[in-house]
C-alpha cells in the first residue's frame, strides 16, 4: 500500500503541531483569495510567479471551507510543479471516484490532516468492537471454514450495531468536527486500508483508496519547504 498521501498529511500535522489548514497555509505563506467570478467553482490551487495562491468561494458553508482549503494544501505539498507549469487546479467538488489521481491523492491528503484515526475511531465504537472481535476469534475451532468465520463475524458485527445504536454516524462526527461527510467517510477507507476491521462499513467504493495509494507519487514530488 503506498502512503505517501498519508504520510506527508502526519508530517504536517507533527511540523506544524495542527490540523487546521486555514493555520498551516498562513504559516506556509500561501495567499488565500476569494473566488468573485464563478460561483460553481469551490476551491482552486495556483502558482504564480513563484507565489502560491488558494481561491476559496466566499459563498461556501464553514465546513466547505475547512474542507476545500485543506483539500487544495494537499495540492500546494504534492502538484507544485504542475501549477507552475500554468495550470491551476480548479474544483467544483471534492467527492468524484473517478476523478484524477491528483484530485484522488489530495482527498487523502485532506481526510488524512483534518482527522486523527481516534476522531473516527472512538465514536464509532471500534474499540469496543474490537474487543468483541478478539473474544469471538477466541472463540471459533482452530479449523473452521472461512465461511464459518465469515458468518460469525457477520453476526458479531450485526449485533454490536443493534446493541450500540448510540454510537455516532459518519454525518453525526462530520458535524462535530465542522467538516463535509465526504472526508469521514475517506476516512473511514483509510482506517481499513490500514487494517483496522471497523464496525462502520466506508460509503465509499471499496477499491477508491487501493487504486489512488497504488498510484501515489514519489518522494521527490512532495514540497515540504
Amino acid at each position: 500500500m503506498n502512503t505517501r498521501a498519508i504520510n506527508a498529511a502526519d508530517t504536517v500535522v507533527r511540523r506544524y503541531n495542527s490540523r487546521n489548514p486555514e493555520e498551516i497555509i498562513s504559516r506556509r505563506a500561501i495567499k488565500v483569495k476569494d473566488i468573485r467570478y464563478c460561483r460553481d467553482l469551490l476551491g482552486y490551487y495556483s502558482v504564480m510567479l513563484n507565489c502560491e495562491y488558494i481561491g476559496i468561494n466566499p459563498n461556501c458553508t464553514t465546513a466547505q471551507r475547512v474542507s476545500a482549503l485543506a483539500h487544495e494544501l494537499g495540492h500546494a505539498f504534492f502538484d507544485r510543479s504542475h501549477a507552475t507549469s500554468g495550470q491551476a487546479f480548479q474544483d467544483t467538488y471534492f467527492y468524484s471516484l473517478d476523478n484524477s489521481r491528483a484530485e484522488r491523492r489530495a482527498n487523502i491528503f485532506a481526510a488524512e490532516l483534518l482527522l486523527s484515526d481516534d476522531d473516527v475511531l472512538k465514536p464509532i465504537g471500534y474499540y469496543e468492537f474490537n474487543a468483541d472481535r478478539l473474544q469471538l476469534e477466541a472463540s471459533l475451532p482452530s479449523r473452521c471454514s472461512s465461511a464459518y468465520r465469515a458468518m460469525k463475524y457477520q453476526e458479531l458485527l450485526q449485533e454490536f450495531q443493534y446493541t450500540h445504536s448510540g454510537l455516532c454516524t459518519p454525518a453525526e462526527i462530520a458535524q462535530t468536527k465542522g467538516i463535509e461527510k465526504h472526508f469521514i467517510d475517506f476516512k473511514l477507507n483509510i482506517l481499513a486500508e490500514k487494517g483496522y476491521q471497523l464496525p462502520v462499513l466506508p460509503e465509499l467504493r471499496s477499491d477508491f483508496l487501493k487504486d489512488s495509494m497504488k498510484n501515489g507519487c514519489t518522494e521527490s514530488e512532495v514540497t515540504m519547504d
